[in-house]
């Protein structure tokens, strides 16, 4: 997930970058567009990370009941969730208050600085986010490797001749 994730966000802040500088430039109909898709890009991005959380969750969960492992080790899973939850509803959130600003800027003539700030504020904290949904996903990917080396001694046949008469 990791080398997913990077790819990602990388495209994540590249769109927002890619969105504010086209504002700046004053290319309007195209920043539009850019910022609408950028918008989408964030959402679908930081939804890939919670649907990460919630599978691996329960995967956790079953391994545990099935393999008959100890049951501490599903704790981890919540804490993992709740690092990458609330910091990518927060990326998402200030991306979508910056599009919403912007279209009162460009509908209702609101002053720049109303729609400038928070977009710029919202490809920092979608930056900082994504150093916080790394580590999250990254201490969860060592979770699921201790799991799986565990369910591999489960499963590990003792000898050649037992696995022969399997």
């Amino acid at each position: 997930m990791t080398p997913l994730f990077v790819g990602l966000t990388l495209v994540n802040l590249l769109a927002l970058i890619v969105t504010a500088w086209l504002g700046y430039v004053h290319n309007r109909p195209m920043h539009v567009l850019a910022g609408a898709l950028s918008t989408l890009v964030c959402c679908g991005v930081h939804c890939v990370v919670f649907t990460y959380f919630i599978a691996t969750a329960k995967w956790v969960q079953h391994a545990v009941l099935v393999k008959k492992l100890d049951p501490k080790l599903v704790e981890p899973t919540r804490s993992f969730k709740m690092q990458a939850f609330p910091a990518a509803l927060l990326g998402m959130g200030s991306v979508f208050l910056a599009a919403v600003l912007g279209a009162a800027r460009d509908n209702y003539a609101i002053p720049p600085l109303y729609h400038y700030g928070p977009a710029l504020a919202a490809i920092g904290i979608n930056m900082l986010v994504a150093w916080i949904e790394y580590r999250a996903i990254a201490r969860n990917g060592d979770l699921i490797d201790s799991v799986l080396a565990r369910v591999a001694t489960i499963d590990a046949p003792t000898s050649a001749g037992e696995h022969a008469n399997r």
